[in-house]
């Protein structure tokens, strides 16, 4: 048992010695053959260690939601053959039988520093850091690094007394480094952290269109809608509906939770507020986002509000159809998308003077002409011809959503300020641009509502219409 423990000891003080050397030699600084211990337990325990820090950094790189997946170890067992098989390449056309391991542990000793840097622009977890610019920069940056390392470790490899030793280091090298560089040669690889199919999770739980599931719906639409407050007298009070049909991807439903959750703690909305969920994990607590209850909803409203004094927003997040209407997906049902002409009846309908329209989908920019009065606020993610960042979905909330209602909405007491602090937000990111129209009757009306959270105004810093960004 002690003679066990003692090679433990030893096999880790070696690992140690190998890592110092490795950082060395990424690092540039002096490196030699002799300050390696290469032996097979070595090159198993540094693969251990690579694997370890692609685990950590896969993690990073993930939402919060994703699940580990051992299908990660086949890119790592396909990298670690890739190097051992090149290096005993290398090793045949030297004649030098001592490669074929030194090279996979010298390599493998030093991969960890850059293993570490490439995971900084993803910082912090779940939400770049970094724009999509600078990211790809940085991702070349590393590559040419990885590069410079395999060519160094095959010249340390090598026996300074044979011939050509830095030809040999430069081809060697460029050979070790090329699955870098043409990751296409290699397939798809799976990452260690998958993100969740939220339809594939929710297979077995209750079928959306199953009379049980709907008898709840009812239920949970009629208490929704019992539960709202009624307004307040000589009180401008602000009503929110958040509405979230797309239920292939999880994160609408957190954008819209976001979303209502600020609007609640930041701008007084609680008993006010209203979310239509379409998603596998919520159909026992929370009403169907369909425009049949999203008419019950904005009606109900209507009813309880001051028309000529209450504003109610409108917060639509998902995909889009091709004609730019928002996506209601909810398998087996069969259900209508949302258009802005919809919208703008399903207002008209209900009575609805003053309206804040917030829209998070691709192309979002064309809800302004259809929307744009001059008593409503639209913001949309992104200019009509463009394609906002995230519109897609996944298992987090959209840059958008988080921009606006995570930072905008939070840290500003006018609806204005909340836009150009979203605005600057994805700028930072390198994200596509929002774009926003301010009626001008409304820009006015905003001055009169009171934010209750605090004791300051919450008022829009334009007296005019705001137009097109």
């Amino acid at each position: 048992m002690p003679r066990r423990s003692a090679n433990v000891r030893s096999a880790l003080a070696s690992l140690g010695r190998n890592l110092a050397a490795g950082l060395r030699l990424a690092l540039f600084m002096p490196a030699s053959r002799t300050a390696f211990r290469i032996t097979p337990a070595q090159l198993v325990l540094l693969a251990v260690v690579s694997a370890t820090i692609d685990i950590d950094a896969d993690w990073v790189r993930a939402a919060h939601e994703a699940q580990f997946s051992i299908l990660g170890l086949h890119g790592e067992l396909l990298a670690l053959g890739l190097l051992v098989l090149t290096s005993a390449a290398i090793a045949i056309m030297r004649r030098d039988d001592s490669l074929l391991l030194a090279i996979p542990v010298v390599v493998l000793a030093s991969f960890p520093a850059i293993q570490v840097a490439t995971v900084i622009p993803d910082l912090p977890r779940g939400g770049p850091a970094v724009s999509d610019a600078a990211r790809q920069f940085l991702g070349e940056a590393f590559s040419v690094w990885a590069a410079f390392v395999c060519v160094r470790a095959v010249y340390v490899c090598i026996d300074p007394q044979l011939p050509r030793r830095r030809a040999w280091a430069l081809g060697g090298g460029l050979l070790l480094v090329a699955p870098i560089w043409f990751p296409h040669w290699l397939g798809p690889l799976d990452p260690w952290w998958r993100e969740v199919d939220v339809l594939a999770a929710g297979a077995g739980s209750v079928n959306p269109a199953s009379e049980p599931a709907l008898a709840a719906q009812q239920f949970l639409m009629d208490r929704a809608l019992d539960a709202l407050d009624d307004e307040q007298p000589g009180v401008t009070d602000l009503y929110f509906v958040g509405f979230a049909p797309d239920a292939r991807h999880s994160g609408f439903a957190r954008d819209a939770e976001l979303a209502a959750r600020t609007m609640d703690e930041r701008w007084g909305t609680r008993g006010r507020s209203l979310l239509l969920v379409n998603s596998p994990t919520t159909i026992a607590e929370r009403p169907y986002a369909t425009i049949t209850n999203l008419r019950e909803t904005l009606l109900e409203i209507g009813d309880i509000i001051d028309p000529d004094d209450d504003i109610v927003m409108v917060y639509l997040t998902g995909d889009s159809n091709r004609d730019h209407a928002l996506a209601a997906v909810n398998p087996p049902l069969e259900l209508v998308p949302l258009s802005p002409a919809g919208l703008r009846q399903l207002f008209d309908a209900a009575g609805i003077r003053w309206r804040v329209v917030v829209v998070s989908t691709c192309y979002a920019g064309s809800w302004l002409d259809a929307m744009k009065d001059a008593d409503t606020v639209v913001i949309a993610s992104s200019a009509a011809g463009v394609h906002a960042d995230g519109c897609e979905g996944g298992i987090g909330v959209t840059p958008f959503g988080e921009a606006f209602f995570g930072k905008g909405m939070r840290r500003s007491d006018d609806i204005r300020g909340a836009f150009d602090i979203a605005r600057a937000e994805l700028a930072r990111r390198g994200a596509a641009a929002p774009v926003m129209w301010m009626g001008p009757a409304i820009a006015e009306h905003l001055k009169s509502l009171a934010h209750r959270e605090s004791s300051s105004r919450v008022v829009a810093r334009a007296t005019i219409p705001v137009g097109y960004r």
